[in-house]
């Protein structure tokens, strides 16, 4: 008989109960970001609710948050979740976990309180009915975008086996390089860094997996200039910057660039310093006041080139390339470009380095990635990229003997500004 008797454990575990998620949180302090996530929105007219998951939504797009590296650094990030649980008694304890989870990493074993059928959490000072939950297991290290999905479970009260939860939560979570400076903000909501912008910069721009903000500038350099515009060689004029309230038009750019395809510096300047900086890079517009004549360079979507108004010019100044130190040309009156960290960022143009030039860069390049045995990697891709003529990560001295013609008297009078650093937003 005595072999008849049921497992004390077992009995314990037909204790009916079904636990359900019903609400994460991300960003659950505005005020701060070291611990949780950052202050977003979608884009200028749509915000991203918080709790930012709740159980109507499915899919990972519908759910988003995004993390700033440097601040979180070695710090113990967090989120805050709702339960509910059936029956509901006016107090009992469960264990909730989560498997998977991607860079946020798995959920470890949880306690959770429940008054009246609702979790319960004192050990904060928001919402009570929140549970707030280290993520122990998080990797950040590098920029990217990341679908990722949980899958929770729970143990009921006196028991000890694990149940499935009905449904697994999906999110897609941002990580950039720091607290996205202007023209972002996390102080005023209709500046909070917008989800389309991070996905310009991270995914279309290729950034993902950079950790270094030069080089993360650099590739939205290039993927601004490969982008399907054209230099106004008629007027120079800006199509996505306005001068009188010096502001990129960012809906209209990443709007299908519904303001046409004719570009100039301004757009330029203006597109890398907000893409980069929603990354958390730390650039600047500059505006430099006068520029001076153009050695041959390749203006965004034309050919080579040192006559930039050829297009509204007279013969024989009717062409882009004409003679080297023919003073007549057409030459830029001013430009503008980004800086961080006192390097220049141009994605107007594209440098015409010469071979001696080209070589230079790509043999440093080189010796960057033997003499470190691959740790300067970001620095020798970088190398790389100016050998192949892109304006990035340039002292002022740098990138003027590349881009700006003072062979003559005249064309080095000509060249007599200097930069100004000027405000930019959006």
């Amino acid at each position: 008989m005595d072999n008849d008797r049921s497992d004390p454990l077992d009995l314990l575990d037909k204790v009916a109960c079904v636990i359900r998620i019903t609400h994460i949180k991300f960003n659950f302090d505005p005020t701060a970001h070291s611990a949780d996530a950052l202050n977003i929105r979608l884009d200028r007219t749509h915000e991203v609710p918080v709790p930012e998951w709740s159980e109507s939504l499915f899919l990972p797009q519908h759910s988003k948050a995004a993390y700033a590296l440097e601040p979180t650094r070695n710090r113990t990030i967090s989120i805050q979740c709702r339960f509910e649980i059936t029956p509901p008694l006016p107090n009992q304890t469960a264990t909730v976990r989560a498997a998977g989870g991607g860079i946020l990493g798995a959920i470890d074993p949880t306690t959770v309180q429940f008054v009246n059928g609702v979790s319960h959490d004192t050990s904060h000072l928001g919402d009570q009915e929140y549970v707030q939950i280290p993520l122990n297991h998080r990797c950040f290290n590098a920029i990217t975008r990341s679908d990722i999905q949980w899958n929770w479970s729970y143990r009921c009260p006196r028991t000890h086996s694990w149940r499935q939860m009905d449904q697994s939560t999906r999110h897609r979570i941002y990580v950039v390089l720091d607290v996205p400076p202007a023209p972002w903000s996390q102080t005023n909501a209709q500046f909070y860094p917008w989800t389309t912008a991070l996905d310009y910069a991270i995914v279309a721009s290729n950034t993902s997996s950079i950790s270094d903000p030069d080089e993360a500038a650099a590739l939205i350099v290039k993927h601004v200039n490969g982008e399907p515009l054209q230099y106004d060689i008629w007027n120079g004029a800006p199509s996505y910057y306005a001068s009188g309230t010096k502001t990129f038009l960012i809906d209209a750019w990443l709007g299908g660039f519904a303001a046409g395809p004719i570009v100039n510096c301004y757009d330029c300047a203006s597109a890398v310093t907000t893409f980069s900086n929603v990354l958390g890079c730390q650039l600047t517009y500059q505006f430099h006041d006068s520029f001076g004549c153009l050695n041959p360079v390749y203006p965004i979507g034309r050919s080579l080139c040192n006559n930039p108004f050829y297009g509204s010019s007279p013969p024989p100044y009717n062409v882009p390339l004409v003679g080297l130190d023919d003073f007549q040309r057409t030459s830029f009156g001013n430009h503008a470009y980004a800086k961080q960290t006192g390097d220049n960022f141009d994605a107007c143009m594209r440098a015409n380095p010469g071979c001696l030039t080209s070589l230079a860069y790509f043999l440093l390049a080189v010796l960057v990635l033997v003499g470190t045995l691959g740790f300067g990697a970001s620095i020798a891709r970088r190398l790389f990229m100016k050998a192949a003529g892109w304006l990035i990560d340039m002292s002022q001295t740098e990138y003027n003997r590349l881009v700006v013609d003072t062979s003559t008297a005249p064309e080095a009078v000509f060249n007599g500004g200097t930069p100004i650093s000027l405000p930019l937003g959006i």
